[in-house]
């Protein structure tokens, strides 16, 4: 490798990630780091990424999975594995032809005008100019994919092996088509499978309107209640309960249906609730799926009023034609009113089904669609999870999984659409005669003008449900298929189990007798600070781009402001408070630090700019600033053989050792957040809190041996410190890994693990292994030392002695043991605590400050520096001080209005301030009995 040229200079009192990650990725995609070698003798490791839309751009949920991936992948090459992560995109039919179609409204062109070939080959056009947007974005992210295997889903081979899996299907009875009831969303104007229908739980506010429908014979009216009155244009039958005696008289009589004039009977049907409504329904078989069944159980006729947008259609009365569903509801409604046909309006709540890209509330809508018989497929798939084939973590999605397949039901698979794979089936215009082929049959080849092609396309889950094998090959039987496929675990969001997980269990048996992954690590969803979910229309969203590198404050308002949602300003207050001058970025590695450790087993986690600059910051400034402080103690070894190990030393190595196996268990069990936590305490408390503190001490006396030994004992530490943190924060890791490798190969430091003078770069390092050293010392001999500094630092605190003022310590073991382990530290313990004398007493001393610990009574004479009297007065106001406030804020928080009205994050903050305070009482309580009992 070239010489290293480093991007951040260590004069720099601050970390700065501008200057330093552009530059190490650019680095590692010149020495080819993420390219997977599929002739490697290395045992294979294998991710797909979940294909994000073309149209799509970077979110925080794809900052957290895809760091979740990234993650994995990096540790798994440190550990010696050959890593295919295998990136790209989704066509995403609908969302990308309604981008396309708007840019065309803006020009004023109707995009049926152009027909389909000019409206794909725009689509075309326009996906190489913006299609690889999200990809560079996750660049930024650090993600190490392997881009030179970037797939699209409407490659030609992935096109292929769509085809491929369809003429499988049809010609083994699982693909049919046929005239159904299916969801149709009016906005995108296409059919959708009912998991891509959303309802919320306990509907929304609607009515039900009770009205009559005269007999025939006009001997009178039958009462129904409807929550669709524009539908009953459509009615061809009124149904009730055979058992409903109420209503047995009336079947076989007929109603005349109001506003059009057509007869209609009534029948019978064990469908119909007899608790709903009067108990008299009317059938709807073209608006209603359940009508639609039951209108085939009694051969009645079906009678589609709607168009495609949701308008009324000429099926309907001269004076409903044209008119949107609910205009026209308001209209039948007031004739039904003036002709004295209603009875009554009730409020309530009702179902209402959502498109979940549109949010359009989606009609029933009778039309001829291609299906996938799923029973077959989803038994094969329940079989693999019950046997423990598919697992998933955290766990309880395992039976939530299993529930949904076990309650399956056919998939409409077709789409109205024209930018998609199209079906590849072909009419014979004369005869109907259908034939389905992976590629243009012969027969439609030599007489083109006898066939047509189907004009629907594939739903885009269709082809995403062969992600995991497509793009390694399939159907060839490629050396990437051989190698990769199943491929080790995927990573991806609970929304998406049914619409992606499942079909792809479900092909991956099918065509490869093998489930695809065996784990799945289903990520948090990303909320803001109120719980509330991140989206565009509630302009709460977090761009990761500005939480990297900065946002001015218009930045920041830009999308609340586009939004315009109903507390928008309330959000605008809070970031013109919190940011008037904009958001100075935190770095990729910040941001997937705080990512990471945000992201626990919950199901949801909030994050905020806030967060990211109080936990992700902070964090890289210390690691650059200790880093440089070890750095100085390394150069400043002069190559003498370093002294043995002392007590500091062994213990810092066996808390490194620790510290690796916990975190290779966390990385080994996808407890990736508690790594994350691991490696922040082992750095802040175990490395930077007593470690180099205490280095800085013994370099002062110390002799050369033992600055060499420190500077051993350094090198150790943070070049296996900077390893196992790289898969969290690979930026700065490398950064710093060059400068400490550079370094330890000028001053011999390597001697511990000869192996790394072979890896100049992190990301190509090995993962550190657990040497049990901690198995070897008794880590509480050093525990013991630290009790000692930590009960001296607080009852100095409590007294409010300054650290100035040299104390003198007595010490009470009763065990010679203890007393021996406690004199090998007494320098450095006076070092530490700024002691005048650390003696030891076989019996209590009278007129000190004690604290009593396991194995020994610490006696300090802080009262020969305090005014007990002043000092017992001064606690005590505080005390009061501290009374008035902690029951002004239990007031605050026993008013429900407050904590029902108030932002969560608002109510939480109060509560945290509670709990310091009911806190901060207790050891100011603590204080003042020690005071008093000196009197």
């Amino acid at each position: 490798m070239k010489e290293r040229s480093f991007h951040l200079e260590l004069s720099e009192k601050h970390y700065s990630p501008e200057k330093v990650e552009q530059a190490v990725y650019d680095m590692w995609l010149r020495a080819d780091c993420f390219t997977a070698d599929v002739s490697s003798q290395k045992p294979p490791y294998s991710i797909v990424i979940p294909p994000p839309n073309v149209t799509g751009r970077l979110h925080m949920g794809h900052a957290l999975n895809n760091t979740l991936q990234d993650v994995l992948c990096r540790y798994k090459r440190m550990c010696g594995f050959d890593v295919l992560w295998v990136p790209g995109t989704d066509h995403a039919g609908i969302s990308t032809q309604s981008v396309v179609k708007k840019h065309l409204d803006a020009e004023g062109i109707d995009y049926r005008s152009l027909g389909r070939e000019q409206v794909i080959e725009r689509i075309w056009k326009w996906k190489e100019k913006y299609g690889d947007q999200i990809l560079l974005q996750l660049r930024r992210l650090g993600a190490s994919c392997d881009w030179t295997r970037t797939r699209f889903t409407m490659d030609d081979g992935l096109s292929r092996a769509v085809r491929t899996l369809f003429k499988r299907f049809y010609d083994e009875d699982l693909i049919y088509r046929g005239k159904y009831i299916v969801n149709w969303c009016p906005v995108d104007r296409t059919a959708l499978s009912d998991d891509e229908v959303e309802t919320k739980d306990g509907g929304e506010p609607g009515h039900l309107w009770h009205f009559r429908y005269p007999f025939s014979d006009g001997s009178g009216y039958v009462e129904i209640a409807t929550t669709r009155p524009e539908t009953m244009f459509g009615d061809t039958a009124i149904a009730v309960n055979p058992k409903d005696e109420r209503f047995q008289a009336l079947v076989g009589r007929s109603v005349t249906l109001p506003l059009v004039g057509r007869e209609i009977p009534i029948i019978a049907d064990d469908y119909v609730d007899p608790e709903f409504g009067t108990g008299c329904v009317k059938i709807t078989p073209a608006h209603d799926p359940n009508d639609f069944q039951l209108g085939l159980r009694h051969n009645l006729l079906q009678v589609n009023v709607m168009n495609e947008d949701a308008t009324m259609n000429d099926e309907v009365p001269e004076e409903f034609r044209g008119l949107d569903r609910y205009v026209a509801r308001k209209r039948v409604v007031a004739a039904m009113e003036k002709q004295g046909l209603l009875v009554q309006i009730e409020d309530r709540n009702i179902p209402v089904g959502r498109s979940y890209r549109s949010k359009a509330v989606i009609e029933y809508r009778l039309s001829d669609q291609w299906f996938v018989r799923m029973r077959p497929l989803a038994e094969r798939a329940l079989e693999a999870s019950q046997a423990g084939k598919v697992t998933f973590y955290p766990e309880r999605w395992d039976s939530f999984y299993q529930s949904w397949l076990g309650k399956i039901r056919d998939w409409c698979i077709s789409r109205q659409i024209w930018w998609g794979h199209r079906i590849p089936a072909w009419y014979h215009v004369d005869t109907g005669e259908i034939l389905v082929d992976v590629e243009t049959p012969e027969r439609v080849s030599a007489e083109p003008e006898k066939w047509v092609q189907d004009e629907d396309v594939l739903d885009t889950w269709f082809s995403s449900a062969l992600w995991p094998y497509s793009t390694l090959g399939w159907p060839e039987e490629t050396p990437e298929l051989k190698r990769y496929y199943p491929t080790s675990v995927l990573v991806t969001a609970k929304d998406i189990i049914f619409f992606w997980v499942a079909r792809m269990v479900m092909t991956g048996l099918y065509n490869l007798n093998e489930v695809p992954f065996h784990k799945v690590l289903i990520n948090s969803i990303i909320t803001d600070e109120d719980g509330e979910t991140m989206s565009k229309s509630k302009g709460n969203g977090i761009d990761p781009l500005h939480v990297i590198d900065g946002a001015t404050r218009e930045d920041l308002e830009g999308p609340v402001r586009e939004a315009r949602p109903t507390n928008m300003e309330t959000i605008l207050k809070r970031v013109s408070e919190r940011f008037p001058d904009g958001f100075s970025g935190v770095g990729a590695d910040a941001m997937r630090y705080t990512l990471l450790t945000s992201a626990t087993d919950a199901q949801q986690v909030g994050v905020s700019f806030k967060r990211f600059d109080e936990v992700g910051r902070p964090l890289t400034n210390k690691l650059w600033n200790a880093s440089k402080l070890a750095l100085s103690m390394l150069e400043d070894s002069d190559g003498v053989s370093p002294a043995e190990p002392e007590l500091s030393d062994r213990w810092i190595l066996a808390r490194l050792d620790l510290c690796t196996r916990r975190v290779r268990d966390a990385f080994d069990t996808y407890g990736i957040h508690h790594a994350a936590d691991g490696l922040y305490h082992f750095f802040w408390d175990d490395i930077c809190d007593w470690y180099l503190e205490i280095a800085k001490l013994r370099r002062k006396t110390g002799t050369e041996a033992e600055k060499a030994r420190i500077a051993l004992t350094l090198s150790e530490v943070f070049l296996g410190y900077l390893r196992l943190l790289h898969p969290i924060m690979p930026f700065i890791t490398e950064e710093l890994w060059g400068r400490f490798f550079d370094c330890a190969s000028q001053k011999n430091l390597f001697s511990f693990a000869k192996e790394l003078k072979d890896h100049p770069l992190c990301i190509r390092a090995p993962f550190p292994e657990d040497q049990r050293r901690h198995e070897e010392i008794s880590l509480e001999e050093f525990e013991l030392f630290q009790d000692i500094v930590r009960s001296v630092r607080n009852m100095r605190a409590k007294a409010n002695v300054s650290f100035k003022t040299a104390l003198s310590l007595q010490l009470l073991t009763g065990n010679p043991e203890v007393e021996g382990q406690i004199r090998s530290m007494k320098d450095l313990l006076c070092q530490m605590l700024n002691l005048s004398a650390c003696d030891f007493v076989q019996s209590r001393p009278e007129g000190n400050a004690v604290t009593v610990l396991p194995k020994v009574e610490v006696f300090a004479n802080l009262f020969d520096f305090i005014d007990v009297e002043a000092e017992r007065k001064r606690t005590e106001g505080s005390l009061q001080k501290l009374e008035k406030q902690i029951a002004g804020l239990e007031q605050k928080l026993a008013n429900q209005q407050f904590v029902s009205g108030a932002p969560k994050s608002v109510v939480d903050a109060e509560r945290e301030k509670l709990q310091m305070a009911l806190e901060t009482r207790e050891k100011l309580r603590d204080a003042l009995g020690e005071l008093k009992s000196l009197n």
